[in-house]
């Protein structure tokens, strides 16, 4: 289906968080001569070596028509690269390396969307396309209701099973103004989006107090890990507890990840003791653990749930497997996307590669990667089967939702469910959902909601959860990752 103006069935169905590359979970630059001194030392290494350069020479002198050497050089690194089979190590030209270095700004053009390669797919030898990690609040990406999981396998008509994700990522961003199609499939449905390029600036922190009749709990939204999170995030804190609120839910739902560092110094505003992670390499100067310090911004005694779902990765992770470890919060939610990986930056010249240097243990020894991190209260989306998907974009062609908005633009609770209770009888889909997308599309030009009381089933869950009697005892009652793993294995 090409798109129009008119919406299509992109998301409206599990609350919208979060655009880029999936950000790496630590970020350093090293130069390239420190290389040699970690080189392996097997038999095999200086003939490999001498053969390299001996092909290198004979191209150059040989080949038909005169070959450019930076491109050889080029393609030589990004053969090694793709040959470990490891999606996170890659070669970065130029403008890949340019573009990952603003990563870590919080600013770039683009459409508004984190991504990464598809880990796993259906079939052996099937195609691994690229992977929407989840889209960023308030852009181009998120207005059209694109969700974590939606898979983009054509970039301006091109395929993206051959792509590395800096490379995709290179080829979505681009000037502002300009347009970029993206062809996306979720489940079995295709749909083609054309997006005008625009200006992409993401917060690190989001906050609310949320008034119950209980009393009163702290929401933050943790959107970025980057170096403005920490003291974002303490600021915040800091103003709750001034507040007397002792009660926190942190949301970190398809939060990619971010750097490392930030994701260790906001878990030790939490924690007074003990390892937040742990990095373990083939190198003795990648094994390292990162302890929390005594000193905190809340009390320990405070209560905390973190929520999840399959787009909260990396230092997501981290975060998540640290409080969890640790007994400091209770995890609600849905499984994590499962990224346990480290990677560093080596630049070469305007150029690069990243590599895979170590992978991240939990407090408890545990490596999480392509596994995930399973909430201690499971708590799903609502989501919709291949034949719904199909009946809401027959809606959508309908132009039912746009005739009724164009009549009342801005319609109350009681409008949007009389009017969704007419919908159901024509279409096959739950109430709720349509009750839900006719709200989102009435509020698609306004800035998101910070939080949404109405729809988010896992948001109501945490607010029950942590202002009950029993929330102590729960909290005591859970296992560390490394418990869980081993009553698996016994199982």
């Amino acid at each position: 289906m090409k798109h129009t103006d008119t919406p299509s069935v992109r998301g409206h169905i599990l609350p919208l968080i979060a655009f880029v590359v999936a950000i790496l979970l630590s970020f350093a630059a090293v130069s390239v001569p420190e290389l040699y001194a970690q080189q392996t030392k097997t038999p095999d290494t200086k003939q490999y070596t001498q053969l390299l350069q001996s092909i290198y020479q004979f191209i150059l002198q040989n080949y038909v028509d005169e070959p450019d050497p930076t491109k050889l050089y080029e393609g030589a690194v990004k053969g090694m690269l793709d040959s470990l089979g490891d999606p996170y190590s890659s070669f970065l030209d130029p403008e890949m390396m340019s573009d990952l270095m603003s990563d870590t700004t919080g600013t770039y053009a683009g459409v508004g969307l984190y991504i990464s390669k598809q880990t796993t797919v259906p079939t052996e030898g099937a195609p691994r396309y690229i992977e929407v990690v989840s889209p960023i609040e308030d852009t181009p990406a998120w207005k059209e209701g694109v969700l974590p999981g939606d898979l983009i396998t054509k970039i301006d008509g091109e395929d993206t099973s051959a792509l590395s994700v800096d490379k995709a990522s290179a080829k979505i961003r681009g000037e502002v103004g300009t347009k970029v199609t993206l062809t996306f499939k979720r489940g079995n449905y295709e749909f083609e989006v054309t997006f005008t390029r625009s200006k992409i600036e993401i917060p690190a922190v989001k906050n609310a107090v949320i008034t119950t009749a209980q009393g009163k709990v702290g929401y933050i939204r943790i959107i970025e890990w980057n170096p403005n999170t920490e003291p974002q995030m303490k600021a915040v804190l800091e103003n709750m507890k001034s507040q007397k609120i002792d009660k926190f839910i942190v949301d970190v739902r398809s939060n990619p990840g971010g750097l490392l560092n930030s994701v260790v110094n906001v878990s030790d505003l939490f924690l007074s003791s003990g390892i937040i992670v742990s990095t373990k390499g083939r190198n003795i100067s990648e094994n390292y653990e990162y302890k929390a310090k005594p000193d905190l911004v809340i009390p320990l005694t405070d209560r905390m749930i973190v929520l999840t779902n399959q787009g909260s990765a990396s230092a997501s992770e981290i975060f998540s497997g640290a409080m969890k470890d640790s007994k400091r919060a209770l995890l609600l939610g849905e499984r994590t996307y499962g990224k346990g990986s480290v990677q560093q930056i080596f630049p070469i010249n305007n150029a690069g590669f990243k590599l895979t240097m170590a992978r991240y243990y939990t407090p408890s020894g545990v490596n999480i990667d392509k596994v995930g991190i399973k909430p201690d209260i499971v708590v799903p989306e609502p989501t919709l089967n291949d034949k719904e998907l199909a009946e809401v974009q027959r809606l959508y062609d309908a132009g039912d939702i746009a005739r009724f908005l164009e009549a009342t633009p801005q319609p109350s609770p009681e409008q949007r469910k009389t009017f969704a209770a007419e919908l159901a009888k024509k279409y096959g889909v739950p109430e709720l959902i349509l009750e839900k997308i006719v709200r989102d599309e009435a509020e698609r030009s306004q800035p998101a909601r910070v939080y949404d009381l109405e729809y988010d089933v896992q948001l109501q869950k945490a607010l029950d959860l942590i202002q009950s009697p029993d929330f102590e005892k729960d909290l005591e009652n859970t296992k560390t990752l490394a418990q869980l793993q081993q009553t698996a294995k016994a199982k």
